[in-house]
């Protein structure tokens, strides 16, 4: 019999059912608008399964990496001798003695169950499966899977996804621990039963003593570092998608954390812009400058056509050089604090005193070093800052400019650069 047909009419669920209960071996296809997943059967029981599109949490490497069992240089090593030898990448770490056998076993169950539970979730999509006599698996680090066990998780994840969805209002929301969080600590083993049943309740028990939560609160909460989206907790986690916002959902019903203000979002953005000053090297007088430093010197002050001679006073190239380089960097700076704040709000604002009003920044960083104003102009489909040369007419090195479409009669204007007017 073929087994065949879209998802509105025989849901995953039922499809896992049948295949598991008469015992089948073959693969299934999944195909939706946005994705295409296989999932391997053997006797009835899962035992692989691939994405088109898989995200980053789904690679095997990753899922080692963000669990602490591997480092960044260990998998680029991994990698590279896969891209040669073509070989699995759990053999390979399992050969360098890297991850153990049991350690990687459960690490490609749970890459296996992260693809599996993502597809749970479709509201649309056709299914094929394709009966096979044997399947091609690693049966060394892959533990089959019974239908059973998958249905069952994932029937409680359908039912709580909604839950945790209604309350988390989109992914893009960044979270802060509460002060209250700073004095949680991780619950013993009898005590993560007593968690656990009440995660979903609309009111939190009453607390007797200490806070307490799950090792997966725990590490969901020292990834919110101001400027991390739920998403970008989501990838840093190194629980699955499921796990990962469901300890966002207890966290926050719990008060535990909180959505960051604007005035917060805009302190992390300025923040994480501002360059990090190199440390100086430390200073080494090699014995040839001991001879040479005397004759620079003697060059400095005496030569009439030096620029900093100080004998012959200041020079009006060098200064106005020097002003140049620092209106440049002013510039920068304000560009930047504007590129934050049109990130956080949505638009850029109409002028720039809207940035001092904000309290983004003061007065005098709206002005280049001889005083004068920036120039701000907001267009359809464009934003541009630019400052003057010293003598008070347009320099066309301090203009940035931001094209805000991508319309090819855009482009090709751009392309002739901008005028300024004095």
């Amino acid at each position: 019999m073929a087994l065949e047909g879209t998802l509105r009419d025989f849901s995953l669920a039922d499809i896992f059912q049948l295949i598991g209960l008469q015992r089948k071996t073959g693969v299934l296809t999944l195909r939706s608008a946005e994705d295409v997943v296989t999932i391997s059967f053997l006797d009835g029981k899962v035992v692989a399964a691939d994405s088109l599109h898989k995200r980053l949490e789904d690679r095997l490497g990753q899922v080692l990496l963000r669990t602490g069992m591997i480092d960044q240089e260990q998998l680029e090593g991994a990698l590279r001798e896969q891209m040669e030898t073509l070989e699995r990448l759990g053999r390979i770490f399992l050969k360098r003695g890297i991850v153990n056998r049991d350690d990687m076993r459960r690490a490609m169950e749970k890459q296996i169950l992260q693809v599996i539970f993502r597809v749970f979730r479709w509201k649309d999509g056709d299914y094929q499966f394709s009966q096979e006599t044997s399947i091609d698996y690693d049966a060394e680090l892959v533990v089959p899977i019974s239908a059973e066990s998958i249905l069952m998780e994932g029937a409680r994840m359908l039912d709580e996804w909604p839950i945790i969805e209604k309350r988390i209002a989109h992914r893009g929301v960044i979270y802060l621990p509460t002060p209250a969080a700073r004095d949680a600590e991780v619950a013993t083993a009898e005590e993560l039963e007593e968690l656990e049943s009440f995660e979903f309740e609309t009111e939190p028990p009453v607390s007797t003593g200490k806070l307490r939560i799950t090792p997966v609160e725990r590490d969901v909460l020292a990834l919110l570092d101001g400027l991390s989206t739920v998403d970008d907790v989501v990838k840093k986690s190194p629980h699955s998608e499921f796990e990962t916002c469901k300890a966002l959902y207890t966290l926050l019903t719990r008060s535990l954390i909180r959505e960051a203000s604007r005035d917060e979002l805009t302190r992390a953005l300025l923040h994480a812009a501002a360059p990090t000053p190199p440390k100086p090297a430390p200073l080494r007088l090699p014995w040839l400058a001991i001879v040479v430093a005397p004759l620079l010197i003697a060059g400095l002050l005496l030569s009439p056509r030096n620029p900093m001679n100080p004998l012959l006073g200041p020079s009006p190239t060098l200064f106005a050089s020097v002003g140049t380089a620092s209106s440049w960097f002013r510039l920068w700076g304000l560009w930047q604090t504007l590129q934050a704040r049109a990130t956080l709000v949505g638009s850029y604002p109409l002028t720039l005193s809207d940035l001092v009003q904000d309290r983004l920044l003061p007065e005098r960083a709206l002005k280049d070093p001889w005083h004068r104003p920036y120039r701000y102009a907001l267009y359809d489909h464009s934003v541009l800052v630019a400052g003057n040369a010293p003598s008070g007419t347009p320099d066309p090195n301090l203009i940035l400019v931001q094209h805000l479409s991508f319309d090819e009669e855009l482009d090709t204007r751009a392309s002739r650069g901008v005028t300024l007017a004095p």
